[in-house]
């Protein structure tokens, strides 16, 4: 049955309390969490599922419990995602972990425990401010009634776990303060909600499995999406709400960029090269090619210019309209391109690290000026102008992989117009206000074959596990978990290809394992993304000062295990390969600018390394002490190298799913196919993110990425 909501009562008259524990503070009349006096963002109902939890600290609080107080008791959403998702954030901002625990502890099938000390902190209310009582009627500082019952209506004794003798500490024997902790979190997050429009109202628009990729609203407000089912090449379809009729226009592996008029405008791929920008008719028919070498564009919804990013050099380079350069970036990579309905400004998401969605939220008038509209964020995708040009909207996080929606003004005045469980991705907003967001469930996942196997190995850990190394013995990977369950600075792993749970070495991007097993290089996400040395045992870590470089992009070891082979750049110069010694001392550039790679592949001998020039689609090799590159018989155009085996071979690979790779004798030019990679379930799996090898040949990891999403049209987002 579930429990009447109590009465507002107050913890003694005329005061009210923040919660403390550790660092963090609890204010629960101002329903903030802060953490050495500075606020940590956490959502609503997360902050809701807290409140609970140190409302009865040392106790149990069930799933059931939880359900009724939060989600009210005849709830029909997803309880448990909501839940753990709840709990995921609250682990995340407190920086907490799920199987060491320091403040929130989980009972399996049971529910959860908070089981850090409490103080507490009394405020004072201003003079005259109604302070209720026992049975009264008025609500305190003009709050509304709970919105959910309260769970602290029994008295209950101090915990073992809590209970110090010190009068400060938090009595759990007074059910009146127990009360007034619950009710008064409650009603501030209910008059919060108070004057909020009616909910928006969802409609779904696709049903298979598989990933959206981008959509648009057609001028007549049918809908276009490009999407990846049942693990067939991408296709781009044609819609309409409260039709059942999907239709397919074609255009394998396309992806739409825009609208204007009767035509659309599609990026198609080419083999070993960049996309093509097209135009083509809105009820199908052979596209027409404009541009080549363009990663993201969009149209005017007059059709009179396109706005495109396209890779020059190595540069990054904004062209509005096309040949009209506004901005060129070295580091990183811009995304999601959009025009202002005015014409008079385009808007991206700019991401730092060019294989990872961190970033800003940036605008760029037509006379150059560039203005960050919002910064810092852990995840971006998706992005799009309001009708009325004065907002940018956009899907991001500050913590973990569950994306929300937001909007920021042109004078970055930020506000949060839709959250939910779950990643979810604007995708575009119509003339009329309607807009188009695809939910998202997405996961890193890593398979491994070990030598003397003969079947895969599933390896992935926690949402989104990167792998980037996998050791010489083929006996140990390394990764890194950008997800919840990695915090705000990223965690790095290592873990054994038996099966065995991960060890957690530290916080930041990891690069290689070294030789000898005893050292993982990597590199903090946050400034000054220093290079360090994490220790794989016992022992300390060590920092390597970037000497003048920046934006690490990669870094691996030569095989004496002395030298690091680093993919960086210097201030305003393009990226190129370095050789450093693990000792000190500074870095030797052994490319030209410009020439780098995904991975560093190193000759066993260390004297070569593989890379490809700047603006190329095929690979030299350089030498390590000096001189002009060289060819590599039998290499062809959009292959990656993998590994330089100690046999004398170089095992490159090609885009596309399944995975196909090589091999080529690196003396004869000789090439064979070595083996075709893919999941055996292919839904919502486009490629490979990366692949190890050791240079034995005999074992091999590799990582990818699984989206499938839904499709939805949204009415009554403001």
């Amino acid at each position: 049955m579930t429990p009447k909501p109590p009465a507002i009562v107050p913890d003694r008259a005329g005061e009210w309390s923040i919660l403390r524990f550790g660092v963090f503070e609890v204010d629960l009349r101002n329903g903030e969490l802060r953490k050495s006096g500075a606020l940590v963002k956490l959502q609503q109902q997360p902050f809701k599922v807290l409140t609970l939890l140190v409302g009865r600290p040392g106790d149990v609080v069930t799933r059931e419990e939880l359900r009724c107080q939060v989600w009210g008791g005849d709830t029909f959403v997803d309880f448990d995602q909501g839940l753990n998702f709840c709990i995921k954030q609250i682990r995340a901002a407190l920086g907490d972990q799920a199987d060491t625990p320091r403040y929130v502890e989980t009972l399996p099938r049971r529910g959860y425990r908070f089981i850090a000390p409490l103080e507490r902190r009394e405020l004072t209310l201003p003079p005259g401010a109604p302070t209720g009582g026992n049975g009264a009627e008025a609500s305190p500082v003009g709050l509304r009634p709970l919105p959910f019952p309260s769970l602290a209506e029994v008295h209950r004794g101090p915990h073992p776990a809590v209970e110090t003798g010190r009068r400060r500490h938090l009595a759990l024997g007074t059910g009146a303060f127990l009360v007034f902790a619950l009710v008064l979190a409650g009603a501030f997050l209910a008059g919060r909600r108070a004057g909020q429009l009616p909910a928006p109202e969802f409609h779904r628009l696709t049903f298979r499995r598989g990933i959206v990729e981008a959509a648009r609203f057609t001028p007549d407000g049918g809908v276009l999406y490009s999407a990846v089912w049942d693990g067939a090449p991408a296709q781009t379809f044609a819609t309409r709400i409260g039709s059942a009729d999907t239709r397919s226009l074609g255009y394998p592996k396309a992806r739409v960029e825009g609208v204007a008029g009767t035509e659309m405008a599609l990026l198609q791929p080419r083999e070993g090269s960049t996309s093509v920008l097209a135009r083509a008719p809105l009820a199908g028919g052979p596209p027409r090619e404009i541009l080549e070498d363009v990663g993201q564009a969009d149209w005017t919804a007059d059709g009179s210019a396109f706005a495109v990013v396209r890779r020059v050099k190595g540069f990054a380079r904004l062209e509005y309209p096309v040949g009209r350069v506004l901005w060129e970036t070295v580091p990183g990579r811009i995304s999601h391109l959009r025009v202002s309905p005015r014409r008079d400004r385009v808007a991206f998401l700019e991401h730092p690290i060019p294989d990872d969605d961190r970033g800003s939220v940036v605008t760029i008038a037509q006379d150059g000026t560039r203005t960050t509209l919002s910064a810092d964020w852990a995840s971006l995708e998706g992005l799009a102008f309001s009708p009325s040009g004065d907002e940018v909207w956009f899907t991001g996080t500050k913590l973990g992989a569950d994306l929300a929606l937001y909007a920021v003004d042109l004078k970055g005045r930020e506000r949060l117009v839709h959250r939910s469980p779950g990643r979810v991705v604007l995708r575009d907003i119509g003339r009329d206000g309607r807009v188009l967001l695809a939910r998202n469930t997405f996961r890193m996942e890593i398979r491994a074959l070990i030598d003397g196997e003969d079947a895969e190995r599933d390896l992935s850990w926690f949402e989104l596990p990167l792998l980037t190394d996998l050791s010489a013995d083929g006996r140990r990977i390394v990764f890194c978990e950008s997800g919840d369950a990695g915090g705000p600075g990223y965690g790095i792993y290592l873990r054994a290809t038996d099966g065995s749970p991960p060890v957690r070495l530290g916080d930041g991007r990891p690069f290689a394992l070294s030789p000898d097993g005893k050292w993982v290089l990597s590199r903090s996400v946050r400034p000054p993304f220093d290079l360090a040395l994490l220790p794989t045992g016992a022992g300390d870590s060590r920092v390597l000062k970037d000497q003048g470089l920046r934006d690490h992009r990669w870094a691996s070891w030569f095989p004496d295990g002395t030298r690091l082979l680093i993919v960086a750049s210097e201030a305003g110069r393009l990226p190129r390969m370095w050789v450093q010694d693990v000792a000190g001392g500074r870095p030797r550039p052994i490319t030209p600018e410009g020439a780098a790679g995904r991975d560093a592949v190193i000759s066993p001998d260390g004297r070569y390394v593989v890379a490809f020039p700047a603006g190329a689609t095929r690979a030299l090799r350089y030498p390590v002490e000096g001189g002009e590159p060289e060819t590599i018989a039998g290499l062809e155009d959009g292959e990656y190298p993998v590994q330089w085996t100690d046999d004398g071979a170089l095992y490159v690979r090609r885009g596309g799913m399944p995975v196909k790779v090589f091999r080529i004798d690196v003396a004869t030019g000789a090439r064979e196919t070595w083996k075709e990679l893919a999941p055996a379930d292919p839904a919502g799996v486009s490629w490979m993110l990366r692949l190890m090898l050791t240079r034995d040949g005999r074992s091999y990891a590799y990582g990818f990425h699984r989206a499938l999403s839904e499709l939805y049209l949204v009415e009554g987002l403001k």
